[in-house]
């Protein structure tokens, strides 16, 4: 896999075992050496493979980091969204709940190494940036539904939306990541079900 922008199709493009088992063992390494002291060689060896394995599939550990956390963050969401019928205003409280309940520590210390590494590294940076847009289109479909069957307020900006449950998400794992205390679960979901009927539209809207 090479270092390019990839699609915004549905989360969770399959990938074959070999690659899984790799993309695996790079999160493991990543997590506990941090990107820069990450070695290609440990990875294939973590995963039982010969370093062949990652360079017929990657130019180096930039990539595999790149498609690490598309990994992660597509089958999040697809384990959130996967086979659901729901409303979009319950897609988005499910979504909004899930913040503080799951603590994914090997998730959390990937997305750092990430966002740190583009820092570094603009050219990442410039990729990461493309793979965060398409989680953030996956985002707006949800809120473009729901404005056509009527349960989101047409005239809220599909962006503004979109930015702040992107913003909430990032910006929860960023707390996690010092320890800083979450609030209880139904006090979350309270706040999270206030928000959702703040988009809602006003009752002289009608349901469009």
């Amino acid at each position: 896999m090479a270092l390019t922008e990839s699609s915004s199709s549905p989360p969770g493009p399959p990938v074959d075992a070999t690659t899984q088992e790799l993309l695996d063992a790079a999160i493991a390494v990543f997590r506990e050496r941090g990107f820069d002291k990450a070695g290609v060689a440990e990875i294939a060896r973590r995963a039982g493979f010969t370093t062949g394995a990652i360079y017929s599939r990657w130019a180096g550990k930039r990539e595999m980091l790149v498609d690490a956390v598309d990994l992660v963050m597509s089958h999040h969401l697809l384990h959130l969204l996967g086979g659901t019928t729901l409303a979009a205003p319950d897609v988005l409280a499910s979504l909004g709940a899930d913040l503080v309940i799951t603590d994914d520590e090997a998730s959390r210390a990937l997305l750092l190494e990430a966002f740190v590494t583009a820092r570094r590294d603009p050219e990442f940076g410039q990729v990461l940036a493309r793979r965060l847009a398409d989680d953030e289109s996956r985002l707006r479909a949800i809120v473009v539904a729901g404005q056509q069957d009527g349960y989101i307020d047409p005239d809220i900006s599909i962006d503004a939306i979109v930015t702040l449950c992107h913003a909430l998400g990032l910006g929860v794992q960023l707390r996690r990541v010092v320890d800083r205390p979450l609030p209880a679960a139904d006090e979350w979901n309270d706040l999270i079900e206030r928000l959702i009927s703040a988009v809602s539209p006003r009752p002289d809207q009608g349901v469009s």
